[in-house]
C-alpha cells in the first residue's frame, strides 16, 4: 500500500513539475536508487511548530552530518496542497514521514505529527535505516 502511495504521489509530482514538487521527486528517485530513507516534512510557513521544526531541529542535524544517510524532502502544505494531502495522515502539522525501503522492496512508514526533537529524530532515521538494512 505504500508503495502505491509513493508512485501515486510520484506520478503527480512527474506530471506537474513545479520546481518544489521536482525537489520531491528526486528525494523519492534518490532513495529509491540509493537505498536512502525517504525523510518528508510536511508544513506551512505560518505554522510556528513547523518553521520551528525546520529552523531548528533540521537545520542542527544537517550541521552535524546526521541526514547525510538520507534523502529529504520538505512539502509546503499551501504551496503544494495535492502533494500534501497524499502525504499526510490527518490535518496536524508538521508531520514528519519516513520511509524506508526493506531488502525486500516492500515500503514501510514511520510518521511523526508535531514539532520534534533531534533525540527523536535521530531515533526514528535509526529504526529506518535499520529497517532498509534489514537488521
Amino acid at each position: 500500500m505504500v508503495s502505491l502511495l509513493l508512485a501515486a504521489v510520484l506520478s503527480t509530482v512527474v506530471t506537474d513539475q513545479p520546481a518544489s514538487q521536482q525537489d520531491y521527486a528526486q528525494a523519492y528517485r534518490t532513495a529509491q536508487q540509493e537505498g536512502k530513507p525517504l525523510v518528508v516534512v510536511v508544513g506551512a510557513e505560518w505554522c510556528p511548530a513547523c518553521v520551528n521544526l525546520k529552523s531548528q531541529t533540521i537545520a542542527a542535524m544537517k550541521r552535524t552530518g546526521e541526514l547525510s544517510e538520507v534523502s529529504m524532502a520538505i512539502v509546503d502544505q499551501d504551496a503544494e496542497p495535492e502533494l500534501a494531502a497524499q502525504l499526510k495522515r490527518g490535518r496536524t502539522i508538521p508531520q514528519v514521514i519516513v520511509f524506508s525501503q526493506t531488502p525486500a522492496g516492500s515500503w514501510k512508514r514511520i510518521q511523526l505529527t508535531g514539532f520534534q526533537t533531534e533525540r527523536t529524530m535521530q531515533s526514528v532515521l535509526n529504526t529506518a535505516k535499520q529497517l532498509s538494512n534489514g537488521s
